[in-house]
């Protein structure tokens, strides 16, 4: 987590551990071994505070894929390029887009083999396009 964490700012993690109330303080160490000396030591790695129980919860990952255009049409693109084949846009259905010039958009559905080949996908997006 460190490593995606800006420093000296806050971030969100889910842990498995003993049932706590909410704002039950939390305190992570690291236990440090001295072998030349012959004692064991620790340090806190980690601070923390819980915010809420929940069993259910989901862990998700940023993506980067990149796409192409292949027609445009005002608000709607078909995009090339960003998946394989209609199952993983299927997965991907309801997704956020987001064009390099700032544009957000919304996967809708996979299109058929014959308009942009295996993977292509219709996305809409807030702003219009310049061809």
């Amino acid at each position: 987590m460190l490593k995606y964490t800006p420093e000296h700012k806050h971030c969100l993690a889910n842990f498995y551990g003993p049932v706590v109330p909410p704002n039950t303080g939390v305190l992570a160490f690291q236990t440090l071994n001295y072998k030349e000396k012959g004692n064991n030591g620790f340090r806190v790695a980690g601070t923390a505070t819980v915010l809420e129980l929940d069993q259910s919860f989901k862990i998700v990952k940023k993506l980067k894929l990149v796409g192409h255009p292949h027609k445009i049409h005002k608000n709607t693109c078909f995009v090339k390029g960003m998946f394989n084949d209609a199952m993983e846009v299927a997965r991907f259905e309801g997704a956020a887009l987001k064009t390099v010039s700032g544009i957000r958009g919304q996967i809708k559905k996979a299109s058929a083999n014959s308009i942009g080949g295996p993977g292509c996908f219709r996305a809409t997006f807030e702003g219009t396009f310049k061809n």
